[in-house]
């Protein structure tokens, strides 16, 4: 789930005066740039980009226009790790900005965002962990992926009521504010946009969200509790559990709920992927036989769960579902399942036996019995066994990656092994006999020749 920032070469640019307000002139450098000393500038149609500044600057108020030419746009990581910058102004006439424009600028406390902005773009603030003020005028409908990721703090940040999209990674690695209000106006928030957040408590979702993506606040494992206004016709909650579809979606637990049993209510049909990633506090979730399918992971991570029993109406274990449950020891599985997902069961080291039933026809790679290191090396967990009948696909997994499989209606070559056995005894015996006989008739000759 981690990505790393890229930067993507666009072309921009923009005018700049010193904090003194004292504008600088620019000098012709012969061809479409010019600077300022501080600021470099480039000529494009409409007016002029900026496309670099001197990391010395730590102050800058960047008016309209420079030398007749309006300042239209900011070239990508124009402002890219310039470390002293403070704080900035810029003018409204910025239509365009690339991304990463002031990623890595790590003394950035104070910006306002142009009003001829409609959106911020990705990478914007990556990074700058001294953010302190930004003003972002409503104008602004959405925030990019990486827009303020790895900031490290924005327990004072609101988003503005003008955003309507929050996109992927908007806000991921970043501390947030302990209740995260989402305003009045956002529908959308994609997979991963508060990923790994931390800080967050309470999330307050509205009534206008009709697309909240099911890993949105994944790994932001401190959320005890969704707050969804009772105006919204999508999602619900109930006991700071978020519903989707009329209840009938488990979309998220929070990680951070503190209680150690859960029953997942009777109208629930479907666990969302992910679902109760990383709850450290679970040892006990209850299912429904009304639980038709489970998603990906939906139970990954929570390292306190110690036993579960899977409804007879899931037909297939997805992959990585119980993956780093480290304290899980017990598992029933359903009588009729047909697959089991790879990775379901990696890191169960607690987990001594399986019993998988004849109907699985299909089991994914590393599936059960396997820890892995760092280096994405596999190694086999002592005293790991599977419970199943011969002629089943649990035994070509087990032949296949060499795991113990205990054959519950016991091993139908069995009697050829013993017979084959017996026959080497026996062979075994008959040969030793001649080799006796041998050995005695040629001590009886050199007995009789020696008198």
């Amino acid at each position: 789930m981690r990505k790393h920032l890229k930067s993507i070469a666009l072309s921009c640019c923009l005018t700049a005066f010193l904090c003194s307000g004292i504008a600088v002139n620019a000098e012709s450098s012969g061809n479409q740039t010019f600077t300022d000393k501080i600021i470099t500038y480039e000529i494009v149609k409409g007016g002029v980009n900026i496309v670099d500044c001197d990391e010395s600057a730590s102050s800058l108020f960047i008016n309209d226009e420079i030398d007749n030419y309006k300042i239209i746009g900011i070239e990508t990581g124009a402002f890219e790790d310039c470390t002293k910058l403070r704080e900035i102004t810029l003018p409204d006439s910025i239509t365009y900005m690339g991304e990463g424009v002031f990623s890595g600028c790590t003394a950035l406390e104070k910006i306002n965002f142009p009003s001829g902005m409609t959106e911020i773009p990705a990478q914007t603030f990556a990074m700058c962990d001294s953010l302190k003020e930004i003003e972002i005028p409503d104008t602004i409908k959405t925030i990019n992926q990486y827009a303020f990721s790895y900031c490290q703090d924005l327990s004072w940040f609101e988003i503005p009521k003008g955003i309507t999209n929050i996109n992927s990674y908007a806000f991921a690695l970043s501390k947030m504010p302990e209740t995260l209000d989402i305003p009045e106006n956002v529908t959308t928030i994609e997979d991963m946009a508060f990923f790994t957040c931390s800080g967050v408590k309470t999330v307050n979702i509205p009534g206008t969200i009709n697309n909240l993506a099911p890993l949105a606040f994944l790994g932001s494992n401190e959320i005890n509790s969704y707050n969804v206004d009772s105006s919204n016709t999508k999602y619900s909650s109930e006991y700071g559990v978020l519903y989707s579809e009329n209840g009938t979606i488990l979309e998220s637990y929070p990680a951070g709920k503190d209680e150690t049993t859960f029953t997942v209510p009777d109208n629930v049909e479907y666990i969302a992927g992910g679902a109760f990633f990383a709850n450290s506090f679970l040892t006990e979730i209850n299912l429904t036989e009304n639980i038709i399918q489970i998603g990906e992971a939906a139970f990954s991570n929570c390292t306190a769960l110690e036993k579960m029993t899977l409804p007879n109406s899931i037909i297939s274990i997805p992959p990585s579902l119980f993956c780093d449950c480290t304290s899980l020891w017990s598992v029933t599985v359903p009588e009729h399942l047909d697959s089991i997902g790879a990775y379901a069961f990696l890191e169960c080291t607690n987990l001594k036996s399986l019993d998988i039933p004849d109907s699985v026809t299909e089991i994914g790679e590393y599936a059960m019995g396997f820890t892995d290191d760092d280096e994405g090396n596999f190694h086999n967990i002592d005293n790991f066994t599977i419970n199943a009948n011969y002629d089943t696909e649990a035994r070509t997994y087990a032949n296949k990656y060499d795991v113990d499989i205990n054959y519950i209606n016991g091993n139908p070559e069995m009697p050829k092994y013993i017979l084959l056995a017996c026959l080497g005894v026996i062979v075994l015996g008959m040969i030793a006999f001649v080799i006796v006989r041998i050995i005695l008739k040629r001590k009886k000759e050199k007995d009789y020749y020696s008198i």
